[in-house]
């Protein structure tokens, strides 16, 4: 999610937030070699080495980054985003797109984390149901770490249990791998 504020001085700012794999994707240099990246996102290694301990210890990032709009870029965007927000075909698709256009190049200014508490009862409702014998599954699009740590608060993982991680890029490498036989 973004937004654009001009500043009392007229010059333009995107500010946005998301989800840290998809934002830390979005920065400026985000594919340069290491030395590169640390020199242009001064921020990045302390941020996520905080964005690890905050999703070890279960709480929901997000990911802020900026960059200053030219009068001129802003404008061909807007009336391309006008265009899209009127489009009676993928309207969403085409809103998303031209989204994406303008959150690239960014540059880190942190991350922020909360403590997304459970409801009263859900560690003992989701213990009976297994005491039950029923099957409780998880799908989630929360980091892994965050994932693991909710299910421990909520009872639904516990120590002697095997945890199966399965991530987007295992099943792509198994599917190409598995598509070249």
């Amino acid at each position: 999610m973004s937004v654009v504020v001009r500043h009392p001085d007229g010059q333009l700012q995107l500010i946005t937030k998301g989800a840290d794999n998809v934002m830390l994707e979005r920065l400026a240099a985000a594919s340069n070699p290491a030395a590169e990246q640390a020199a242009l996102q001064p921020l990045l290694a302390s941020t996520s080495a905080h964005l690890n301990e905050m999703s070890k210890a279960g709480y929901r990032t997000l990911v802020v980054a900026s960059k200053a709009l030219q009068q001129q870029d802003y404008d061909a965007w807007a009336s391309r985003y006008k265009e899209a927000c009127a489009s009676l075909v993928d309207r969403n698709g085409r809103v998303a797109a031209v989204c994406e256009e303008i959150e690239r190049d960014l540059v880190l200014l942190g991350a922020t984390a909360v403590e997304d508490k459970l409801q009263d009862g859900v560690p003992e409702s989701i213990a009976a149901l297994s005491a039950a014998g029923i099957k409780v599954w998880v799908l989630t699009g929360d980091k892994m770490e965050t994932a693991i740590s909710i299910g421990h608060t909520a009872r639904l993982l516990h120590q002697q249990m095997a945890v199966i991680k399965v991530r987007e890029a295992d099943l792509l490498v198994t599917s190409s791998s598995s598509s070249s036989s």
